[in-house]
């Protein structure tokens, strides 16, 4: 009998459901272990928007596996392998140039994926996928922007997985969407420590 994608999706979504929030639970507390939990998840989702025709979401948990052993180094040697990374707050020059970026390749890339594939949503798919490898690039890197950058990459993805019909997903984007702002005051606390702790 020959293997069905598309049957085992209702044992692949709650696998990749409990490991995602794992993921950010320990994210949130700055915990390294999240990573690999990020890596399972990750390979369970590529395999399950593979059979829901959400290529740009496919193809972004490939990178997040990438990205995910690169923020594990980072959180545990730092920013120059000497100490663990603290949490930072970017400055805006950059955050106007990521959001420029996010915006330039989203378009690229909802072009492509309308004219090259049968994409469910290009547009959504894009957005969510460009958005999503800054955000996850950020976590890597302990920037408080991550969070604003997942609150929105969380809302539009529930949205899209919804129209999906993938329920379970689309209830752990909603729970996303509440763990994103708990996340963003949290660093945020963080950072103003660390910054109080540096003035002499």
């Amino acid at each position: 009998m020959s293997f069905n994608l598309a049957s085992a999706t209702s044992l692949i979504e709650p696998a990749a459901f409990v490991l995602a929030l794992g993921y950010v639970l320990l994210s949130i507390r700055q915990v390294h272990w999240a990573w690999p939990l990020m890596i399972g998840s990750s390979v369970l989702y590529g395999l399950l928007f593979a059979s829901a025709r959400l290529y740009g979401q496919m193809a972004l948990q490939a990178a997040f596996v990438a990205i995910a052993l690169w923020g594990w180094w980072q959180w545990k040697f730092g920013r120059r392998g000497a100490a663990p990374l603290q949490v930072a707050v970017l400055a805006l020059p950059v955050r106007l140039a990521l959001l420029g970026g996010w915006a330039a390749i989203t378009f690229g890339a909802a072009l492509a994926l309308g004219r090259w594939t049968d994409a469910a949503s290009p547009a959504l798919d894009a957005f969510t996928t460009v958005g999503s490898v800054i955000a996850q690039t950020l976590t890597a890197r302990k920037f408080t922007e991550a969070w604003p950058a997942w609150l929105l990459v969380n809302g539009v993805s529930l949205a899209l997985f919804v129209q999906q019909q993938l329920w379970l997903t689309a209830l752990l984007y909603g729970l996303f969407v509440i763990l994103s702002v708990i996340g963003w005051r949290a660093w945020l606390r963080d950072a103003q420590r660390h910054r109080a702790a540096e003035q002499p």
